[in-house]
């Protein structure tokens, strides 16, 4: 049997007492059959089966935008309709909002090579490409280039790079070190050609994969600088460039006596749709169900690599995401609380918060509803069983009623006492809540990790015993929620 504190025992008590029930003759507002109910439902095989689907190789990390993120929103609008919850969105389950994006034009950006009244002119993202994240508008022009191997330390010794296109072999030299070197070297840029590293159909792919992304454009953030020319040019293209100046087969040090321009536009004006999902579980008093408790959780991660090294997000957030998705089952099971509870799974978490900030920048409720509180939830299957963080704690002006609650109720779901992570005040969606919602906001959190936003953060290692009792402890919360005041 598990003892409780003298402070956990004097606050459940101060929950439950008369001042928190529904007045009159009507008894306490909790109601234990039904919370009962809705804890049993609460269940960690499920929990890993939504996870293992959601955190899959085949979800790809669900970025923000990918085609993988979209297919994760459908997931949870579709759980919640098999549910029954109704749509918490103006026009179903899903808020749509709108970001700007920058991405390349493709009809003006070109490669063009000339010799006296002769042109060679390549297409981007079929002859060649740039890094997707290399969104600049310019023009290079140089006059001559000079081959450089594999770019070894004896290939370049002693090689002019200045005011000339450097070609480089693909031999494992990242492009970070070219790139300096080039530059330092005063090189106008870099031509990447098959080679060790990236055989002739590996280049291929590479060039379709990233001249698409760069075409489809990353989130205008505002940051843009203009990037260095760092172009991967296919085996073919490479082979056209060295018949147009008439070399069959460089070797390191050779110069191509032709002019080589590359252009680059940028389109600004492009914007990506993006998706929040919205669950209502409308509550049963005529004047409480007005009031609306949140629970939020971000459903994006940070997709794959450039390589193709998937960030499955397992942790981050999969585990939160999935606590939602189980306390909605919870939910149903309890029935309609006395207010009413919204789900919110946020995109763009992870790009800055841009999901939490759209929907809290304009809000939508059913007419005369309106928001009182947010328990955010975000990390909560991995580190020790018993170990779990919150913020605001009372080292803040922010704490409030709900992280009374939640320290309260906490040991019953086998989190002793709960730690601090105040550090993270600012790092996840609640901070949107409480900053234009103005409304108390919670945020429960069990620590990063050594898989914290790396490849290894996957489904195997997760605690889903640990996701099943947060989300216990959340629906402990919300039941000590029903009282006609909040007191939060």
């Amino acid at each position: 049997m598990r003892f409780l504190s003298l402070f956990t025992f004097c606050t459940l008590a101060s929950l439950c007492s008369p001042s928190f029930s529904s007045g009159g003759d009507s008894g306490l507002v909790s109601s234990p059959v039904a919370l009962e109910r809705g804890l049993i439902q609460l269940d960690a095989d499920r929990i890993r089966a939504d996870l293992y689907f959601l955190a899959s190789d085949e979800m790809r990390g669900r970025d923000t935008p990918s085609p993988e993120q979209r297919i994760a929103a459908r997931f949870i609008a579709a759980r919640l309709e098999r549910l029954g919850w109704q749509p918490g969105a103006e026009d179903g389950y899903l808020h749509e909002y709108e970001l700007p994006i920058q991405g390349l034009d493709g009809l003006a950006c070109q490669v063009l090579v000339e010799s006296g009244d002769e042109r060679l002119r390549f297409e981007f993202a079929r002859d060649y490409a740039c890094h997707p994240s290399s969104i600049s508008t310019y023009q290079v022009r140089g006059e001559e280039l000079i081959y450089a191997g594999g770019f070894g330390k004896d290939e370049i010794e002693g090689l002019d790079f200045k005011n000339r296109w450097v070609i480089a072999e693909s031999s494992g030299v990242g492009f970070g070190r070219l790139r300096r070197i080039a530059r330092k070297g005063g090189a106008l840029g870099v031509l990447v050609v098959p080679g060790s590293e990236l055989s002739p159909a590996a280049m291929a792919d590479r060039v379709e994969s990233w001249g698409t992304r760069a075409l489809e454009g990353k989130l205008n953030r505002g940051r843009s600088r203009r990037a260095y020319p760092l172009l991967y040019l296919t085996a073919d293209a490479a082979r056209k460039l060295y018949d147009f100046a008439g070399v069959s087969d460089p070797v390191a040090g050779d110069v191509l006596a032709v002019s080589l321009q590359e252009t680059r536009a940028s389109k600004d004006d492009a914007r990506v749709g993006l998706e929040n999902v919205c669950g209502l579980w409308p509550g049963s008093d005529p004047v409480l169900r007005n009031e609306v408790l949140i629970i939020s959780a971000h459903y994006d991660h940070v997709g794959a690599s450039d390589e193709g090294e998937i960030y499955n997000g397992a942790d981050d957030n999969g585990s939160g995401t999935c606590g939602l998705l189980a306390l909605a089952e919870g939910l149903v099971e309890y029935g309609p609380m006395r207010r009413t509870v919204m789900l919110i799974w946020v995109s763009g978490e992870e790009k800055g918060l841009l999901g939490s900030a759209a929907w809290t920048s304009d809000p939508w409720f059913p007419e005369g509803m309106q928001p009182v509180a947010d328990i955010n939830i975000d990390m909560i299957g991995r580190n020790a069983s018993d170990y779990l963080l919150i913020t605001p704690t009372a080292e803040r002006a922010e704490y409030n009623g709900l992280v009374r609650r939640a320290e309260a109720l906490a040991p019953l779901e086998g989190f002793p006492k709960l730690g601090n992570c105040d550090a993270y005040w600012s790092r996840s969606d609640h901070a949107n809540f409480s900053r234009n919602l103005h409304i108390p906001v919670t945020f429960l959190f069990s620590d990063v990790h050594e898989d914290y936003h790396k490849p290894s953060d996957t489904p195997d290692k997760i605690d889903y015993d640990k996701i099943r009792r947060v989300a216990r402890l959340v629906l402990r919360m919300l039941d000590s929620l029903q009282a006609d005041e909040l007191n939060l």
